[in-house]
């Protein structure tokens, strides 16, 4: 009996023992750090270079921890981003391909047309049409008479203008000159009554005379009977004659009957402020 009390009486000392033990050391532990933040509070007010290399230390010893726990997160995040920068790429990569699909396609018709524009220029025989010389003029009058069409321009002979000179605006011919002074030239329009020009249809390839009636519609003389002119057709210069060159526009087809096809000037005369002239 005296034993088992003994055995639990050593027990209990011990336990008591250690619980002082342990209490005491964290009493000097707190003790201890208190006093080393007062050291430091002190030292960083004397000398604040101290303060300045602990941090330092401090920095040195946290950085390659902090480095080493931010890796896999770092390594995670890129992962991600280098993953949709790829996802992205090969969506434009499909959109590449496509749009070059696309540009192969018309480089190939591009070239197929330009062998056989080159064929029909060899078959036709074609010229270059032999004008080199143009010049920019300004509509500086106008003259709207009941039996004339005509325009006044601010270039003659000092840029080399001549009568019989072919006259454009921004779409087709508007006329030609047929007065010249030093720096000024009258040009007679298409509408004019005295005007005569060969033309020819865009779709029915029908050649005759265009001629000025003094107001918005031109008529086509000439026609053979069955000439297949339909409303909507372009008019241009035939070349006939070679007083002119071939294919330039001129009108659009507006009226069709048996015997009449009516042409509106494809320029809009009373809109317009600057012509080209061009020497044929």
């Amino acid at each position: 009996m005296k034993q088992y009390l003994n055995f639990n009486y050593n027990n209990i000392s011990n336990y008591s023992l250690q619980h002082h033990f342990g209490q005491l050391f964290k009493k000097v532990e707190l003790i201890f750090f208190v006093v080393l933040s007062i050291v430091f509070l002190v030292t960083s007010k004397v000398n604040k270079n101290i303060t300045n290399d602990v941090s330092f230390a401090f920095v040195g010893v946290s950085l390659p921890v902090v480095k080493i726990a931010a890796f896999p997160f770092n390594t995670v995040i890129n992962l991600l981003v280098n993953f949709q920068e790829l996802i992205d790429a090969k969506k434009e990569n499909i959109t590449l391909k496509e749009e070059n699909a696309k540009m192969r396609k018309l480089f190939a018709t591009a070239i197929n047309l330009k062998n056989e524009n080159q064929e029909l220029k060899n078959l036709l025989q074609f010229v270059i049409p032999k004008s080199t010389h143009y010049a920019v003029a300004k509509i500086v009058g106008r003259s709207h008479g009941l039996f004339n069409q005509n325009l006044f321009i601010n270039i003659g002979t000092n840029r080399k203008i001549s009568e019989g000179n072919i006259v454009t605006g921004a779409i087709g011919m508007i006329g030609r000159v047929v007065d010249v002074a030093e720096d000024k030239s009258r040009l007679m329009l298409v509408t004019d009554p005295s005007s005569r020009i060969p033309v020819i249809a865009s779709k029915a390839r029908a050649r005759g005379i265009l001629v000025g009636v003094n107001n918005n519609l031109m008529e086509v003389l000439y026609l053979s009977k069955n000439h297949q002119i339909k409303v909507g057709d372009m008019i241009f210069t035939s070349g006939d004659g070679d007083n002119l060159p071939p294919g330039i526009l001129i009108g659009v087809v507006r009226k069709v009957d048996k015997s009449y096809v009516g042409v509106e000037m494809i320029e809009d005369i009373n809109n317009a402020d600057i012509v080209t002239v061009m020497e044929y």
